[in-house]
């Protein structure tokens, strides 16, 4: 057996010297043979991981939602890749011409590989002892960013290869070109062209010009490096968009002197003015909406276009008018901090020391002061600002709180306070639809009630009494023994009812403190019971977002307008007038000496102990209401009334909604009369009566002229009823209000 093998060895020895080119082409085609076949193997198994012609065929880019205002103005992006697509006959030729120079001149000419510039990157590779030298044409890149990693290595070189030659085989040059514009990172957070452009350049990809379509395909070869926006890339970038001119240059896209002089001009770098960090508590809403009922994929990569109600020019004016009082009213609440706790005292330091550093100083000794059940903690002031399109009810202004990021509780929908005497308008209504005008005199006296809670006296704000009094002026003057009597009058399970019908839907019991605002309210449901008024008594349900476009242009969803009556339109108007009065001459009447003097009517609001301060103001366009308060219901300080802490937002605030709106009044509808009325006796003057004035009745209202000054006498059948003013309710206008419940 030995001998055998020996011998077997001895002849294969033997022909080896005797034919030594045979032997050598035999043992070449073998290892030739056993390479192929391995290269066989290895790119079998890594086509089985390659994309499918499904997937090739259905390339979904992940592309972020847009958020726009009511004006297309871009609010926010929701995405996890900023994105947007945009077809290839929208992207400047000089862009697709310059990527095309700079990054793979045989575009239009391979079928997915340049074999010759492969080759050569290899033996640069080689020469350099790594991966130095990329060799990827478009379509490759596109390979990569569709359905690879960029981490180098040759197994991924040779996938992106195969699949480049896949997508060659599926769409055309065009196709592709236009998919890579739109895949490729440019840095920032950017993905594609048209997101490139409104970041760096702050404008849409079709209206850039040569010298920013060279700087943009400079940036796609290392992104961070080469974006503009950061000063210490400039100089490169500069270098880089040069390098990409002469190569523009160089295949004829661009002539010598058009290289010349753009390569004279500076990169100067607009950032996107349409983006804005705010409407924190609009967004989240936006974002709830779309993620409920379409999911987070379709919200973060589906490219949606939302078109909001937002006015984002508004809610700008918002933000800082918020962030301006939150910072007043928080050093007020600072300054009761360290008086109650006497710490400046026991630091040894002035108070006004304390009061400059209180952050820090705070912050420092935090755990001193967890012994205080009145800390800082809970004296954070809180804000919110609702504002609606009177009409429709889109909401044009929405914040929820002092931070979104510090606090996503909402307290513009949510919070539920009460709202005090801005409560009364709805008493009010009640009234006017049941025997009362404007006019009508009530008096303004003590009166002592029994509660569970024992004996109420309840007492105006100056602790006075004002004795006969119109309703005009008591709504003006905010008189609560006047909205007291009128509620025990009519009773308070009418104003109940009128309260529900006009939105409310929490607690509220048919008290007569209710008259005042022993309730519990949104700052929404006020301004959407305001807004009735501010309509001609017709309710419409607030949105915020007026349709909805997915990245093909298909719309998925679109309000519906929808409305109801809830009021007459005289009630309606007769409501208006009273409460342009308190803006005119009343609890608000700061409002037209601080810049707004459109007509408009509104009511001031404050709570017990100073707890809460609003404002519910409207014209004929816009409702807004303001509420600033503690969440733990702290009190703000003594004086820190609605006029003080919520006038000053909603002034700014109205002024910016209203800029591009025609000044309106209120209409007086058919139904009403003016009437020229006796300043003493509030009943139609006569020629005597020294002083006058103008107020409005129903049109069957019957008054009685004054008695005071010249002859009196009566028109018509008339009663007097127990407040002065006679006024006949007939059975007719009594059906027609109750039809419209």
């Amino acid at each position: 057996m030995l001998n055998s093998r020996k011998n077997y060895s001895q002849i294969i020895i033997r022909t080896i010297r005797q034919q030594p080119v045979a032997c050598a082409v035999i043992a070449g085609i073998g290892i030739i043979s056993f390479l192929g076949a391995v290269g066989v193997w290895f790119v079998f198994r890594l086509s089985q991981n390659l994309p499918t012609v499904s997937q090739l065929q259905n390339i979904e880019q992940p592309l972020a939602s847009r958020v726009l205002d009511k004006n297309g103005r871009i609010v926010h992006e929701f995405g996890i890749e900023r994105r947007s697509f945009v077809p290839l006959d929208k992207i400047p030729l000089n862009l697709q011409k310059a990527v095309i120079a700079i990054e793979d001149r045989k575009f239009y000419r391979h079928w997915g590989m340049d074999i010759r510039r492969l080759i050569q990157a290899a033996l640069i590779d080689v020469v350099r002892g790594g991966y130095a030298q990329g060799a990827s044409t478009l379509t490759q890149q596109l390979a990569r960013n569709l359905y690879l990693t960029s981490k180098p290595s040759m197994e991924r070189k040779i996938r992106e290869a195969l699949t480049a030659v896949q997508l060659e085989s599926c769409y055309t040059k065009d196709e592709i070109l236009e998919l890579y514009l739109n895949q490729v990172c440019f840095g920032g957070g950017a993905w594609g062209v048209e997101a490139a452009s409104e970041q760096y350049f702050g404008k849409r990809v079709g209206d850039l010009n040569l010298n920013e379509c060279a700087t943009l395909a400079g940036i796609i070869q290392t992104p961070e490096r080469y974006r503009p926006d950061k000063k210490e890339n400039l100089h490169r970038c500069t270098v880089r968009r040069n390098a990409v001119l002469h190569a523009m240059m160089e295949t004829h896209a661009i002539d010598n002197a058009s290289c010349i002089a753009a390569t004279a001009i500076p990169i100067i770098v607009r950032l996107s003015s349409e983006k804005s960090t705010t409407a924190g508590y609009f967004l989240e809403m936006v974002r709830k909406h779309i993620s409920d009922k379409y999911g987070d994929d379709v919200l973060y990569n589906g490219g949606l276009t939302v078109y909001t109600t937002l006015d984002l020019s508004g809610q700008e004016a918002a933000e800082k008018a918020a962030s301006d009082e939150i910072s007043s009213l928080q050093a007020r609440l600072n300054g009761m901090f360290v008086d109650f706790t006497r710490t400046a005292r026991k630091h040894k330091i002035s108070r006004e020391t304390f009061l400059s550093h209180f952050d820090s100083i705070y912050e420092r000794d935090a755990n001193e002061y967890e012994q205080f059940g009145d800390s800082i903690k809970l004296r954070k002031a809180q804000i919110a600002v609702i504002a609606l399109d009177a009409a429709t009810g889109g909401i044009r202004t929405l914040i929820g709180g002092r931070n979104f990021e510090e606090s996503k509780f909402n307290r513009a929908t949510m919070a539920l306070r009460q709202p005090g005497s801005a409560f009364k308008p709805f008493v009010y209504t009640a009234a006017m639809e049941h025997g009362y005008s404007p006019a009508s005199v009530v008096s303004d006296q003590p009166v002592t009630l029994q509660t569970p809670e024992g004996e109420w006296r309840p007492e105006n704000y100056d602790h006075a009494f004002h004795g006969a009094t119109t309703i005009r002026r008591a709504i003006a003057l905010s008189v609560n023994m006047v909205a007291i009597q009128v509620i025990m009058k009519i009773g308070p399970q009418l104003v109940v009812d009128y309260a529900r019908r006009m939105g409310f839907s929490h607690n509220l019991q048919a008290i007569p403190s209710l008259a005042v605002g022993s309730c519990e309210v949104t700052p929404m449901e006020m301004a959407c019971a305001y807004q009735i008024f501010a309509n001609r008594g017709i309710a419409v349900e607030p949105y915020f977002i007026e349709k909805i476009v997915d990245k093909s242009g298909k719309i998925l969803e679109q309000h519906t307008h929808e409305e109801h009556v809830v009021l007459s339109p005289q009630t309606a108007f007769l409501m208006s007038s009273l409460l342009k009065t308190v803006v005119c001459c009343g609890t608000a009447s700061d409002i037209p000496a601080m810049g707004f003097t459109r007509p408009a009517g509104g009511k001031t609001g404050t709570t017990n102990d100073y707890s809460d301060a609003w404002f519910v103001g409207f014209t004929p366009q816009v409702v807004c209401c303001v509420w600033t308060g503690v969440d733990e219901r702290r009190s703000l300080g003594p004086g820190v009334t609605g006029a003080v802490a919520a006038v000053p937002v909603w002034v700014p605030v109205m002024i910016a909604l209203h800029r591009h709106l025609p000044e309106e009044d209120f209409d007086m509808p058919e139904g009403i009369k003016a009437e020229r009325l006796c300043d003493e006796s509030h009943l139609i003057a006569t020629d005597a009566c020294p002083s006058t004035k103008t107020d409005y009745f129903l049109s069957d209202a019957v008054v009685d002229t004054c008695p005071l000054h010249g002859t009196s006498h009566t028109v018509g059948s008339q009663k007097n009823d127990v407040f002065g003013t006679a006024v006949v309710e007939k059975k007719r206008r009594a059906q027609k209000t109750n039809q419209l419940f």
